[in-house]
């Protein structure tokens, strides 16, 4: 990720929030497959795959805070 560091934070913050929606959507669909008495194992799979690449963001921005608090 090039760019200055307040970039950096823009752009992962905007990743972030973007994933976020994108796990509260995959949650709603994952109720309504339960609903319907549909399968959820795909849906989950995705889910999961969300979730790691959230925690791979929030652990990016984490390390970037704490590269950008160094004297």
């Amino acid at each position: 990720m090039a760019g200055s560091t307040a970039d950096r934070f823009y752009a992962l913050d905007r990743l972030i929030a973007e994933g976020e929606k994108r796990c509260a959507e995959q949650v709603a669909l994952i109720e309504r497959l339960n609903e319907n008495g549909q399968s959820t194992t795909r849906a989950m799979g995705v889910l999961r795959d969300i979730k790691n690449t959230l925690a791979s963001l929030r652990c990016r921005r984490s390390y970037l805070q704490v590269i950008r608090m160094k004297p």
